[in-house]
């Protein structure tokens, strides 16, 4: 059953049905943020710790983690959209 779906769909299927661009830029501008969040956690979390409370340290180490996963999500995004765009991905 899977080896006619399989055949039905040719191998560049992915390319007539997403435009690579607005992914592109897309997950460029989530690399973008996450990493900013990032910084500023690693910031307000680490070296400046002590200026701040202890609950926006605590939200500051959500918001790290949160910002990793956007980061990682981003940077797939980023490559299903070279792939579609047939360049080098990595």
């Amino acid at each position: 059953m899977s080896q006619l779906l399989i055949a039905q769909y040719p191998s560049n299927h992915l390319d007539h049905e997403l435009d690579g661009r607005p992914l592109l830029n897309l997950a460029n501008r989530g690399l973008l943020v996450s990493a900013v969040v990032l910084l500023l956690t690693i910031l307000v979390c680490y070296p400046y710790a002590d200026r701040f409370s202890l609950g926006v340290q605590i939200l500051g180490h959500a918001a790290m983690i949160l910002s990793t996963v956007m980061f990682k999500l981003a940077y797939l995004l980023r490559c299903v959209a070279q792939q579609a765009l047939h360049l080098t991905v990595g």
